[in-house]
């Protein structure tokens, strides 16, 4: 009996070595569960916290920089009836701005609105100048008294046309200006191996046309113009052209020829 119970008393438990193990398994996850701060991480959201305040602080001078007022003002143009000066001075109430906020298309349109500016460009050259390309009206005859007209038939009208009062004078509705322009060219390549220049041109509101060559009145009506000036061309060379100075008009509107009038006999012929 006393064998047993010295047996008994040595023997271990097994609910006691479990709980041992259990309590030594707490200690053990309770190591994994503590992490280090990501400190490479933090230290980048840092650096950018800091160049981020950086820009901010800085924007209003780099902008200020970058924004700048306009200094300069470049013209490409031919400069044949424009002036350099003409152009600054009706840009200048556009120009008190800096770069980014010029108005390029207000600018565009002030300078399409000179009379000498056929086209326009406008565009900003950083840091500080503008460039303008401009393309000047060509006239080719005068319209009316105190315009021109291109050689596209568009009528302008400068300050001064004085130092144009050579040129042939057209004249007709405004709506008419184009081919008006087509006719003056037609007319003028007729006359030029005659060695004769075209003076004046006019179409009346009926749609009627004359001209004068010289001092020479040309009335070829409204129908069949171009065939009228070929008529006018062999009555030129057949008949008119030794006693020219003595003609003072021609009339063409005539089915198959023309009536003439003589300047000092006041006679009249046809050509049939």
């Amino acid at each position: 009996m006393s064998d047993r119970a010295g047996f008994s008393i040595s023997a271990s438990r097994p609910g006691e070595v479990r709980g041992a193990s259990r309590k030594g398994g707490r200690l053990e996850d309770g190591r994994k569960g503590r992490r280090q701060l990501p400190w490479k991480r933090v230290l980048q959201i840092l650096c950018s916290l800091f160049l981020l305040a950086g820009l901010v602080a800085s924007a209003p001078w780099l902008m200020n920089w970058l924004n700048q007022p306009i200094a300069r003002v470049e013209v490409h143009s031919a400069f044949e009836h424009l002036s350099r000066e003409d152009v600054e001075k009706e840009l200048q109430p556009l120009l008190q701005v800096r770069f980014f906020s010029l108005d390029l298309k207000q600018m565009q349109a002030v300078l399409l609105e000179m009379p000498w500016v056929k086209e326009a460009s406008v565009r900003r050259h950083w840091p500080d100048s503008v460039q303008l390309s401009l393309e000047e009206q060509q006239p080719v005859a005068r319209w009316g008294r105190t315009h021109l007209i291109s050689n596209e038939g568009e009528v302008f009208a400068p300050k001064d046309i004085a130092d144009f009062s050579g040129m042939p004078v057209l004249a007709g509705s405004e709506e008419s200006a184009a081919e008006v322009m087509q006719q003056y060219l037609a007319i003028s390549q007729l006359l030029r191996p005659m060695g004769l220049r075209l003076k004046t041109l006019k179409r009346s509101e009926s749609g009627s046309w004359r001209f004068t060559v010289g001092h020479v009145e040309v009335n070829i009506g409204r129908d069949r113009r171009m065939e009228r000036l070929q008529r006018f061309v062999r009555l030129y060379h057949a008949k008119l052209e030794p006693r020219w100075q003595q003609v003072e008009r021609v009339d063409l509107r005539y089915l198959n020829g023309a009536s003439v009038a003589w300047g000092q006999s006041s006679q009249a012929g046809s050509d049939s």
